[in-house]
């Protein structure tokens, strides 16, 4: 099992932070992985989707079910293989008019992928931050 932590604070409101980052249509406008998601429904407690990701040159396919909702506050999205990881995003004010963005995310790959978990983390460590810094500045320019 391996755990990325990653967090930016962001000058606008949580409600405002909350909305578009769980507007999966700005998914790939942000993410550096993203090409596509389609899923069940509004965002509520228990829908699903899937997401398409460009991970190096390869595409994966990666179904997630939103297994924590407590707006504007909490999301957690649980994906299935092939890496199984919790992604529990938190979005807490800050002093003044800003939004601390958290997310934890713990990987529990099954088989060999178990053996490159670190590997897999320390990555997933570099592509979180990007994207945050990517949320951060499209958020702060509207």
């Amino acid at each position: 099992m391996a755990k990325i932590e990653t967090s930016v604070e962001v000058n606008r409101p949580v409600e405002e932070v909350w909305e578009y980052m769980t507007d999966l249509r700005n998914a790939r406008e942000w993410s550096t992985e993203v090409i596509d998601t389609v899923y069940s429904g509004p965002i509520q407690l228990g829908a699903s989707g899937v997401d398409t990701r460009r991970m190096g040159r390869r595409e994966m396919k990666w179904h997630w079910e939103i297994t924590g909702y407590d707006p504007p506050r909490q999301l957690t999205l649980t994906y299935g293989p092939p890496l199984n990881a919790v992604a529990n995003f938190s979005f807490e004010p800050t002093n003044g008019n800003g939004t601390l963005v958290s997310c934890t995310t713990t990987l529990s790959p099954t088989g060999w992928m178990r053996l490159i978990s670190p590997l897999i983390a320390m990555e997933g460590r570099k592509v979180d931050q990007k994207q945050f810094t990517k949320v951060k500045a499209i958020l702060e320019q509207m």
